[in-house]
């Protein structure tokens, strides 16, 4: 049977694009792979397989659509880069572009191409520091990673600069060309987003293709954010009825959430708040609103299409205007005539001028020129004008043209140097778009005519449309409270001017709008290209978007893709025959980062908040703040726990005794962090049982967060503010108390470094960089958005203390861990890490194990020696676990001595020192009754100990730590124990279970509600000791799974902890608790129907 991917290489650019991927979701494999499918064949022609599809409507249609969008897609990137480009360039030459890193340096690379090289992954870092004292990290492999190279000559934007790649072999893996440095990603919210919406594309349409209106389906869609993305992208158009209550929508961008439309219909007292594209809009009462969404996935409104139309109109004036000054002039005859009969030199001249004019008259003319089209040319300027009797002929790429007596040509090239005619506009053309005209065509002043403009809607709309400038003028007695102005296309280049002299106010309505006019205001509203009214304030005019701040000046870039950032590569930059290289490029492990999140609540409902969970935006924006290659995000059922036992056997049902805050209540610490939160991270390794103290075994970057409250004697209490030994207690998932708690999880204190650690610099000092969000290719900066004009200090300001002088107006800003700030929640819900936290996050991550699948012992670890990811085995710490054996000073411990102990007890610590030394020690004969068995010899004694094992006589001296562990024929040393438990299988769905339990059966154990994760790893059940404690686990299918747990109670008073992964797809119904093989606490395992997802990158697997 052949089963065929089908690709289709566009526009000869020898891209294959696999389309089988984009409709495969929507396709019953039965129709390709069926007995009488023509496609079942092993021999099969073109013509076969275009036959199939044609007879196939429901796959052609869909490889069609997926054609078409792709298509879209790519045009409405190539028109968003070319007005920014645009948009760029005038900033440019308004001189209002400051650039916020102006070092000179030395050369980074080799060769006679000098210039300085930055990366950027989730932050810019210089590729050799040059300031001393200063820490970065380095990069991660397999994450993209953005290129800035600034040559130290200056080379015309129009030029290429290429880089290469090379890996640890000297092979070339990837060579590009670098984008010019009007193309280096902007501050956040300064790059526009350009699409091809218009307004018209927001009309509602007579019927949709899925309404939802029950109060069931409406808090679905709310609360369950898959279930929403999976609706939008299985429907084109979705009308949802919002009832009278309050709403919170989501639209994520997504690439299956392409040309889609949502009608929001409200009614009288509903209200609806949107967010989108990092925007947030709100709307309500009785009204429809419309969503769209473009080729790229992104959200637009109506609003957003008209503006995007202006800006582009705008930007057009702007590039269509003719130059105030030329940097060149032709009027001569014998200039004109070398330029016309020299082709080369004209185009050399081209190359080298911005704007040049040619003019031309009797006497002073020649017949041809020819103006090419190359990249070399772009955004170029030249204007012909003719007062000569005679035609000359333009030839413009393929184009040509005639200029006739008294013409006037102004030829514009594009950001990829193609030619084309401008419609000229004046330079005054846009400042007057918003004058007062000197006379109006109708002016209305009487009651009765106002009135009636006021109560008759269609007919003020004629009044309109038959006038070209209408006075408005209101005064006492002559007057009406409301009045509308209906978007037309029809009154496109209207003008409306109210002015007011009447003790009352009048509104004006307009669009989605309204504006108060009061006495002796006036207010003159004009009709745009697309038929909508506004004022000069409703929104920037493109010289309101002048002012910018980039990262550097001339700085090429480039975003290399992920896969090719391994160790060992090397960078090559060439300009025309110069050539530099980089190398000693540093990339780092493979690191990660596992964060699980639960949302818990203690007598009383869980808060149903956890933004951060469900949100894959919000994971998405905090991956883009920390230097690691993967971030897990699992997710777990939420939590109402009705009942609530403590390890003293404590029991509760309404409130507890203590008293409940932020940072303190037993429920918070005992529960939240102690039971579950440990818990769900100690199943993950295997570890069956722990003490109530044990949260120390961190091997791995996996984090529990979680929200909690409950209800204590001071009331309803939330939890939060508190993070570190692999947990988080937050009280909301976003800003900076998420950053700062999961810093103290990567080992960062408050005011880590002090000031060079906690506070963000100009780029001339250490501690200096800059965001970057890979996804979005914007930067986020390290200071303030808002223009304070303030100092910086770490703390408070007192005299003698450091401190950070704003950028520009632009107070620097702190690190997470210093009290820091986010820059723009609309663009990054999370605080920007100085260089030195960074630095320090990364050696958290890259001391730490992964989970692996791949490896032998489920584990890997970063090997700096080998600049590998090699198996790894758990190191054990444990401690609690491992018993003392008595010892008495001078007196051997005998072999009965540890047989009593080993009948007891797995893991036995025999520790040795001065005044409490053993002269021999005697371990019995390995065999079946303590095979797996531990003994721990830590001699740290002057005196050295005779050691008794498989039938020799050791010598244990000072200062050694040697592990014994029985195979059941004989005792095997080790260097270290290493904790070796391997799952069978990772990151699957799970139950978990945890409680408590009493080993001596005095305290009442107790099995908590069974917690569904998204995400964890589970491991075999092996032959256990009945006389010891063990859960018992049914399974639907009637058998059953027994987990041993430690018989070993460090505190008679306090019970032990159980946290058991069990693999959801087995379907648990039952835990049983045994002691001494006695049935002593049971509970039913109910799973609910919960869709719980496990993002990467944020990104839902």
């Amino acid at each position: 049977m052949l089963i065929c991917t089908i690709c289709v290489c566009q526009n000869q650019q020898n891209n294959i694009i696999p389309v089988t991927n984009s409709f495969n979701e929507n396709i019953n494999n039965s129709t390709i792979t069926g007995a009488s499918d023509p496609l079942h064949s092993n021999t099969l022609s073109l013509y076969d397989i275009w036959q199939f599809l044609n007879e196939n409507t429901s796959i052609s249609h869909h490889l069609e659509v997926a054609l078409h969008n792709r298509k879209l897609a790519l045009e409405n990137k190539n028109e968003d880069r070319r007005y920014n480009a645009l948009l760029s360039d005038y900033r440019e030459k308004l001189g209002k572009v400051f650039y916020f890193n102006q070092n000179n340096y030395p050369s980074d690379t080799a060769g006679d191409l000098k210039g300085n090289v930055f990366y950027a992954q989730n932050s810019i870092i210089p590729a050799v520091n040059r300031i001393d004292g200063d820490i970065h990290p380095h990069l991660v492999p397999d994450r993209k990673t953005l290129i800035i190279f600034k040559p130290h000559e200056t080379i015309k934007q129009n030029e290429n600069i290429e880089v290469k790649v090379y890996n640890d072999k000297k092979e070339e893996i990837y060579s590009t060309h670098l984008l010019s440095p009007s193309q280096l990603p902007s501050i956040a919210g300064k790059k526009y987003s350009f699409t091809h919406l218009t307004p018209s594309d927001f009309n509602i349409p007579e019927a949709s293709d899925l309404y939802i209106n029950s109060s069931d389906m409406l808090e679905k869609v709310m609360t369950d954010k898959s279930y929403f993305n999976q609706i939008i992208s299985e429907n084109n158009i979705i009308q949802l009825d919002i009832g009278n209550s309050t709403s919170n929508i989501n639209l994520n961008a997504l690439k299956n959430h392409v040309n889609k439309k949502i009608i929001f219909k409200l009614d009288d007292n509903a209200k609806l708040n949107i967010k989108y594209k990092n925007k947030s809009i709100s709307r309500e009462h009785q009204q429809s609103f419309v969503m769209v969404s473009d080729a790229s996935g992104n959200w637009y409104s109506r609003d957003d299409a008209r503006l995007n139309q202006h800006l582009k109109q705008a930007l057009h004036q702007h590039k269509n205007q003719i130059p105030d000054f030329f940097d060149t002039v032709f009027s001569t005859n014998a200039d004109i005539n070398k330029i016309s009969n020299d082709t080369k030199l004209f185009h050399q001249i081209i190359s080298e001028n911005d704007a040049i004019k040619i003019t031309t008259k009797n006497c002073h003319w020649a017949k041809d020129f020819i103006i090419p089209n190359g990249r070399q040319y772009a955004n170029k300027k030249i204007l012909f004008t003719s007062k000569a009797h005679y035609n000359s002929d333009v030839v413009y790429g393929d184009n040509k043209v005639s200029i006739v007596t008294n013409d006037s040509l102004l030829f514009v090239s594009d950001q990829n140097g193609i030619w084309s005619i401008a419609e000229t506009q004046s330079n005054t053309q846009e400042n007057s778009y918003y004058d007062i005209p000197n006379s109006f065509t109708l002016k209305i002043n009487t009651n009765k005519e106002l009135l009636t403009l006021s109560r008759d809607i269609d007919y003020f709309n004629k009044i309109i449309e038959n006038n070209d400038t209408i006075h408005i003028a209101t005064r006492n007695a002559n007057w009406a409270r409301h009045f509308t102005l209906e978007n037309n296309v029809k009154f496109k280049n209207k003008k409306i001017y109210f002015s007011s002299e009447a003790d009352y106010s009048s509104h004006v309505f307009y669009g989605d709008k309204k504006l108060t006019i009061k006495t002796n205001e006036n207010q003159l509203f004009v009709c745009d290209e697309n038929g909508f009214w506004r004022t000069s304030k409703d929104e920037p005019l493109i010289n309101e978007l002048t002012e910018e701040i980039k990262y550097i000046e001339n700085g090429w870039s480039i975003s290399l893709p992920k896969h090719i950032i391994k160790p060992g590569i090397e960078l090559e930059f060439n300009y025309k025959n110069q050539k530099g290289t980089l190398s000693d490029i540093k990339v780092g492990a493979a690191s990660e980062l596992l964060l699980h999140t639960i949302d818990i609540g203690m007598l009383t409902p869980n808060k149903n908040q956890f933004a951060f969970q469900t949100d894959p935006e919000l994971q998405r924006q905090y991956y883009q703040q920390i230097p690691v290659n993967r971030m897990i995000v699992s997710s777990y059922a939420p939590v109402y726990l009705k009942e609530i036992v403590f390890p003293n056997g404590q029991y509760l049902i309404e409130r507890s005794t203590d008293e409940g805050g932020g940072h303190k209540g037993d429920m918070r610490e005992i529960i939240g962090k102690g039971l579950i939160s440990d818990g769900i991270n100690l199943a993950n390794y295997g570890v069956n049982s722990s003490s109530l103290e044990e949260n120390r075994f961190l091997p791995t970057s996996q984090i529990t967060l979680h929200h909690s409250r409950g209800r204590y004697k001071n009331g309803l209490q939330v939890h939060g503010w508190s993070g570190g030994a692999g947990k988080a207690t937050l009280s909301k998932s976003v800003d900076n108390e998420f950053s700062h708690e999961l810093g103290h999880n990567y080992h960062i204190s408050h005011y880590f470094k002090g000031f060079h650690g906690g506070v963000h610099a100009t780029a001339d000092k250490p501690n200096s960089t800059w965001g970057w969000d890979a996804d979005n290719n914007f930067f986020i900066p390290n200071f303030e958005k808002a223009q304070r004009n303030q100092t910086t200090y770490l703390k408070e300001k007192k005299e003698g203390e450091m401190a950070a002088e704003p950028f520009m107006q632009h107070s620097m800003a702190k690190d997470a861990m210093s009290g820091g700030e986010i820059y723009d929640v609309d663009y990054n819900a999370y605080t920007l890490h100085t260089p030195a936290s960074s630095e320090a996050i990364q050696q958290y991550f890259e001391n730490n194990a992964v989970f692996s699948k791949e490896s032998s012992t489920g584990y890997k670890k970063w090997n700096s020696d080998t600049q590998k990811m090699e198996d790894f085995l758990l190191p054990h710490s444990l401690k609690n676990i491992f018993i003392e054996a008595k010892i008495q000073n001078g007196h051997d411990v005998t072999e009965t001595q540890l047989i009593d102990l080993l009948n007891v007890n797995d893991h036995i610590k025999i520790n040795s020192y001065n005044a409490h030394y053993p002269p021999n020690v005697y371990i019995p004969k390995a065999d079946v009754t303590n095979i797996n068995k531990v003994i721990e010899i830590d001699c740290t004694s002057q005196l050295s100990i005779a050691l008794h094992v498989n039938d020799q006589v050791e010598t244990i001296k000072e200062n050694t730590k040697i592990y014994y562990i029985s195979n059941g024929n004989t005792w095997e040393t080790h260097s270290e124990y290493t904790y070796s438990k391997t799952p069978y299988k990772q990151g699957v769905p799970v139950v978990t279970l945890v409680g408590f339990y009493d080993t001596n059966n005095q305290l009442k154990s107790y099995i908590y509600p069974a917690l569904e994760g998204s995400y964890g790893m589970v491991y075999d059940t092996h032959t256990i000791n009945k006389t010891k404690p063990y859960i018992a686990v049914t399974l639907a299918d009637g058998t059953k799974k027994k987990y041993q747990l430690d018989e070993k109670q460090t505190n008679k008073d306090l019970m032990n902890k159980f946290h058991i992964n069990i693999e959801r797809d087995l379907n648990p119904i039952k835990a049983e608790l045994f002691i001494d093989d006695q049935l002593i606490s049971s509970r039913d395992i109910a799973l609910s129907n919960l869709s719980l997802n496990t993002m990467v990158n944020g990104i839902i697997q």
